[in-house]
């Protein structure tokens, strides 16, 4: 009977290692094609860009006060998480050492008694011969891992996010100033008209036109207004002070930040392994694939060795010491398909995780293409309507020029006016759009 016993033991251990044996291949596999997908066509460079800044001094101070904002508070507390249980997976590997005492009082009839007191230590040896426990540690660093760049990721996007709140502000505050000033300029307009028709040269039509002309101006002033302010509590909701808290900050004037759009494009797998999300995606891929090679090897005998001593005080100077050491060797024969679905489970995850880290890189692929394409159109948008402000600035000067001699009616300089308002309206907004595609595409890049 003990022979078929042992002949049983054998075979299911040779069947168990014959399990082990699954890695999770389709995950590893994916990893690759996704790597292999990527484009090659990107030009080669050494390193990656530096991280790009600007020179305003307001965005680098809010840049500064956005590191102790909420949404980066989080991202360290999950951090702090993931860490902890790197700690306790990493604790399951080496031995347990623990110590314990107890007293004894017995008394027996006729008064006498007997103290008997006894003083144990137990040092406890996992012997991951599997390596199961290696498997669950290796993906709790990696989950650390992946917290930590999780935490970079957030960092960059909250920066992304201010710069955007603040370009936003100050494109606002410099429509603000374009309306205003246009506004002057339409009131003047208006009071010549009105000079004109006193001194019989304009009809009332001309000084009907120009009121039209500065009401439709001084329609637009809220609108900007609000938007500044929406941008300015967006900001102070940012950094995660109360409302209010940065207008004197920025109240003064300045110019829409700018960055250096000609940024070096990397090589694929240089951007694949840099950028923070992406590489947190790789890390819960590995982790993953650890889970189910663990599932997979919890299946396996566990087998451990415990050491005991323990020191027996009888009293009136005897004691009696007494040492042993025992190996504990434990194999889940039948458990109702318990394990075998734990490391279906998990190799199930595993290939989830592939999978969503084959969508993430396509996803960061497309953004990159559009944020790309995005700078080049901004700046060639900024540039062409920074053209158009010179060209309709002039036209506008020159038609006042000739209705001021009477070589033309005011309707003409009503209308060069509001085309060269137009223009330098637009182009605030596009000194905006590409800003704000300058930071995306950073942002895309991984800096």
């Amino acid at each position: 009977m003990s022979r078929f016993r042992f002949w049983v033991t054998t075979s299911l251990l040779v069947a168990s290692l014959a399990l082990a044996g699954c890695a999770t291949g389709p995950s590893a596999q994916i990893e690759a094609e996704t790597r292999n997908a990527l484009p090659i066509a990107w030009q080669e460079t050494a390193r990656l860009p530096d991280v790009p800044t600007s020179q305003d001094a307001v965005l680098k101070e809010l840049l500064y006060r956005v590191q102790l904002g909420p949404d980066l508070a989080i991202a360290q507390s999950r951090l702090k998480e993931a860490e902890a249980r790197l700690m306790v997976a990493r604790a399951g590997l080496l031995p347990s050492l623990g110590v314990s005492g107890s007293q004894t009082r017995t008394e027996v009839d006729g008064g006498k008694a007997s103290l008997e007191k006894i003083g144990s230590a137990t040092l406890a040896v996992p012997l991951d011969l599997f390596g199961a426990n290696r498997a669950r540690a290796g993906a709790s660093k990696a989950r650390a891992q992946a917290a930590r760049l999780d935490t970079q990721r957030v960092a960059s996007a909250t920066r992304t996010n201010m710069a955007q709140l603040y370009i936003a502000y100050r494109a606002a505050q410099a429509q603000v100033a374009v309306t205003k000033a246009n506004l002057a300029s339409a009131e003047e307009s208006l009071g010549l008209a009105k000079a004109r028709q006193v001194a019989g040269l304009e009809t009332g039509l001309g000084v009907a036109q120009a009121t039209s002309n500065r009401d439709a101006i001084a329609a637009r002033l809220p609108g900007f207004l609000q938007a500044q302010t929406a941008a300015r509590l967006g900001l102070e909701a940012l950094i995660g002070d109360k409302p209010g808290s940065l207008a004197v900050l920025l109240e003064p004037m300045a110019p829409i930040p700018q960055l250096d759009s000609r940024q070096a494009i990397i090589a694929p797998q240089v951007w694949l392994d840099t950028r923070p999300d992406l590489v947190a995606a790789q890390r819960r891929l590995q982790a993953a694939g650890l889970d189910a090679r663990a599932a997979q090897r919890d299946r396996l005998p566990n087998l451990s060795l415990t050491g005991l001593s323990v020191e027996t005080d009888l009293g009136q100077g005897v004691s009696i010491p007494s040492n042993s050491v025992s190996g504990n060797l434990a194999l889940t024969l039948f458990d109702f398909g318990r394990l075998r679905g734990l490391a279906q489970a998990a190799g199930a995850q595993a290939e989830t995780e592939a999978l969503v880290y084959q969508q993430s890189v396509l996803q960061a692929l497309a953004d990159l293409e559009i944020q790309a394409s995005a700078v080049r159109q901004g700046e060639r948008s900024a540039q062409a309507q920074a053209a158009n402000v010179a060209s309709a600035v002039d036209q506008a000067r020159l038609a006042r020029v000739r209705y001021t001699s009477g070589l033309s009616g005011f309707l003409e300089v009503l209308t060069a006016e509001r085309a060269a308002y137009e223009a330098q309206s637009a182009e605030v907004a596009a000194k905006a759009e590409a800003a704000r595609a300058q930071f995306a595409f950073a942002l895309a890049l991984g800096l």
